[in-house]
């Protein structure tokens, strides 16, 4: 922990500020994660109102985050970070004041394009902000502190309407509000920022060249589109599941207070392990330690088919959340090492959009399932579909050609990496030595002046 406090205070000021508003922002956003459900059934609606509501803000945060890398180009990263969360506190005060359906679905798919910015941006900004050396420390940092944050909003959300009496509707009201609050203070970090929100992003030295020529643009098209595809299809398996994961525990005969704090232990290990990322990025490689994360929870859900208990499924859930939090800094680094800046601008919001359009489909299609055949069915899916994104993560990347030349250190594994670097040192020295012996005694031209 104490690396990481050194880490930190090592980075840049825009970068600690951005740590703060994720912070205070995400506080906010698990409040309202957990109450406004409950707040929408004490106003007498229904599930099918609920899910119009859900889907509604689903589907608008992948058109809104489709269109991110245009505005952030044109805008810049800062701009548009406080523009998207201000429509998203903006929308959350509204929902929480709202009671009529038709208002609750415009505000809805308004918050959705809100969650958009929330959601996407963060590592575009540190790719922009933080140094070469401090991106995977401060991706990593980064997501815990989400975690962490959501975890904390999520705790705050389940024991503040106990102690507000005004009832159930007015309780969960205030409730709301307050964690809107909270996440409105998050503004207050950026607006304190300087390079970042005068939008002086200082150069990278290490990043790749702009694609020139056809043959370059295609090899950024296609980079660009397996990862999104990657995202897509992992999307499909984790709607099948989590949209109805608390249920499932009901069904084992978990309490919901017990539910709350399953729910709270995912989000704290997800915020601790998940500062192992950049270890587990430099021992194995990226290329590797990408699979090998997301692909824990494999085993988990196999036992919950073939054995489920409550013991394997709060396990499972907490391995998925905790691989979540690993995996996504670890690949979101590999991919922007992969593609040029202007590329880097877009991916992230490409690849948000193809998994809330995934993540949508799965659960409607996951609830169907659920109703006739039982739960299995949705955990063989989840399996299925990360076997099969790993897989097609592990064919193309492996066979990328910045991979193999050893161009992106990173993606290799520590011993062949360390292998690498010697093997660099060794002809730095040796090529002068030969060439001295060998080149005639000529004497040097000075620059002119």
């Amino acid at each position: 922990m104490g690396e990481y406090i050194r880490q930190i205070r090592g980075f840049r000021r825009d970068i600690r500020l951005f740590l703060l508003y994720n912070l205070l922002v995400n506080v906010g956003f698990g409040v309202f994660q957990l109450i406004f459900n409950l707040y929408l059934t004490e106003l007498n609606l229904r599930e099918d109102d609920i899910g119009a509501f859900n889907a509604a803000q689903t589907f608008s945060m992948a058109a809104a985050s489709a269109s991110l890398g245009l505005l952030f180009g044109r805008f810049g990263i800062w701009r548009c970070i406080v523009g998207g969360v201000g429509v998203f506190l903006l929308s959350s005060f509204g929902l929480a004041l709202a009671e009529q359906p038709i208002p609750l679905l415009l505000l809805s798919a308004t918050n959705g394009v809100g969650l958009a910015f929330l959601f996407t941006a963060t590592m575009p900004f540190i790719f922009e902000w933080a140094r070469r050396d401090q991106r995977q420390h401060a991706s990593a940092i980064s997501f815990s502190v989400i975690s962490l944050a959501v975890t904390l909003g999520a705790l705050l959300g389940g024991f503040l309407p106990e102690l507000i009496p005004a009832g159930d509707v007015g309780a969960l009201r205030a409730t709301l509000l307050t964690g809107t609050a909270i996440g409105t203070a998050g503004l207050v970090p950026l607006f304190l920022m300087g390079p970042a929100r005068q939008g002086r992003a200082p150069t990278d030295p290490t990043a790749p060249k702009e694609a020139e020529g056809d043959e370059a643009r295609r090899r950024v098209r296609a980079d660009t589109g397996v990862f999104v595809l990657i995202g897509g299809l992992m999307a499909l398996g984790a709607g099948a599941v989590m949209p109805f994961y608390n249920v499932f525990l009901r069904g084992l005969g978990v309490s919901t207070r017990e539910i709350g704090y399953v729910f709270a232990l995912g989000g704290i290990c997800a915020a601790v392990v998940g500062l192992a990322a950049p270890a587990v990025a430099r021992r194995f490689g990226s290329l590797r330690a990408v699979p090998i994360v997301r692909l824990a929870v494999v085993p988990f859900y196999v036992l919950l088919i073939v054995a489920p208990s409550v013991p394997v499924a709060v396990l499972a859930h907490v391995v998925r959340q905790t691989s979540i939090s690993m995996a996504w800094p670890i690949d979101s680094t590999f991919i922007a090492e992969v593609l040029p800046p202007r590329a880097r601008a877009s991916v992230f919001g490409l690849r948000s959009a193809a998994w809330n359009v995934g993540f949508s489909l799965a659960s409607l299609a996951g609830g169907a399932l659920i109703v006739r055949v039982g739960y299995d069915a949705t955990f063989a899916a989840l399996i299925g579909f990360s076997i099969l994104s790993m897989a097609v993560f592990l064919v193309y990347y492996g066979r990328h050609p910045r991979i193999r030349s050893g161009e992106i250190p990173g993606a290799l594994p520590q011993g062949a990496r360390i292998a690498r670097e010697r093997a660099i040192g060794g002809a730095a020295t040796t090529v002068p030595a030969a060439a001295a012996v060998a080149a005639p005694a000529t004497p040097v031209a000075r620059p002119r002046s």
